[in-house]
């Protein structure tokens, strides 16, 4: 009987020694977690050392706003070739020729009205997300997923401050409501 009592402590710490293991790995790897998390106002280790300079930039203009890199893992090369087709990515007729395609036969062809075929050195500029890391046209890089703690009625009302849909509600019609 002793032996069988003894038997069971023994499974019993065992078990006390495992799940405290767990508690303890879970504990460790939340807090590693929130380290590695992107704090509010600092910049993601993932961006190229080439975007660095320009995200600063911002951050001092903007010390809350929170940047993410996102990889696409498409190739450049390949998609700079697919975008820089005859007629894809026009310009128009009156920017530069730096800007319009000059190859024989093509150039200054209006494809469309007072638009021609862009160059490869325009479509490369165009890509370059570098080239648009400012406060004006960052936003076309902004994440519009639904987050819970940034998209509040507060933060939205302070976006709509100034405007006629400020601390105002809007009813949504569809075809079924008159």
């Amino acid at each position: 009987m002793r032996k069988k009592n003894l038997s069971k402590k023994i499974w019993f710490i065992l078990g006390l020694i495992i799940i405290s293991l767990i508690v303890i790995f879970f504990v460790m790897f939340s807090i590693f977690q929130k380290e590695v998390a992107q704090p509010k106002g600092t910049i993601s280790n993932n961006f190229p050392d080439s975007y660095k300079p320009y995200i600063e930039e911002l951050k001092k203009q903007h010390p809350n706003w929170i940047f993410k890199a996102l990889y696409t893992n498409l190739d450049w090369n390949y998609v700079i070739s697919q975008e820089n087709v005859y007629g894809k990515n026009l310009v128009p007729k009156s920017y530069s020729d730096s800007w319009k395609n000059t190859k024989p036969g093509e150039y200054n062809v209006e494809i469309d009205s007072g638009w021609v075929d862009s160059s490869k050195q325009a479509v490369e500029y165009c890509m370059d997300p570098r080239n648009f890391l400012n406060t004006v046209r960052v936003f076309q890089f902004e994440e519009l997923s639904y987050e819970s703690s940034t998209n509040t009625v507060s933060n939205i009302e302070k976006i709509l401050y100034g405007t006629e849909f400020y601390n105002r509600i809007v009813e949504y019609k569809t075809a079924s409501r008159k």
